[in-house]
């Protein structure tokens, strides 16, 4: 039914009262309505979906396993060349350096050792060849660049991979090397 309030169509005017009247009788059926709905039992629904521990829950959940190696040489061998820093106010805290440079003493051949947390774990192979690299009793590969002239080697050590390369070194030195590694 649809009421005319001006009334226009040659009907009798309806009163003046009626508009507002109506207003306050519609207002009164939707908080009515929202009475009802609220206090009818329901269950109630989470509003987001429920996956299990957020994610900084799980990360900080997970060990990390202990480094095992400090990522020096030995004195006697090798100097650690300082990276450059900036001490400034801004920016991230530092984290422990996963990558050192060390100079050969006597020379300017320059070894990178690094830790590579990011990296899948070296595994032994079920047929292990008879030349196979080993570096502290692992399995080691050779990961040499002969285009870049990069001589590396790579194993897994409790968990973490480690890598000793050289621009400068041939193969067998740098796994002399990397069994200096402490």
């Amino acid at each position: 039914m649809i009421l005319d309030i001006e009334g226009g169509s040659g009907h009798r005017p309806i009163s003046s009262r009626l508009g507002g009247m109506l207003s306050i009788a519609s207002a009164a059926v939707a908080a009515a309505a929202l009475l009802a709905i609220a206090a009818l039992p329901h269950g109630s629904t989470p509003r987001f979906a429920e996956a299990g521990p957020s994610i900084l829950e799980q990360a900080f959940a997970k060990p990390k396993p202990p480094p095992t190696l400090d990522l020096a040489l030995p004195s006697d061998i090798a100097v650690e060349v300082q990276p450059l820093r900036s001490d400034g106010i801004y920016g991230p805290a530092r984290p422990a350096p996963t990558v050192r440079s060390f100079r050969m003493r006597g020379s300017t051949t320059v070894v990178i050792v690094a830790m590579l947390p990011g990296v899948p774990a070296i595994v032994r192979p079920a047929i292990v060849p008879a030349d196979a690299l080993s570096v502290h009793g692992a399995y080691a590969v050779n990961y040499s660049v002969e285009a870049t002239s990069i001589s590396a080697v790579r194993w897994t050590e409790n968990g973490m991979t480690y890598e000793v390369s050289s621009r400068a070194l041939l193969l067998a030195d740098v796994l002399r090397l990397a069994e200096q590694v402490h």
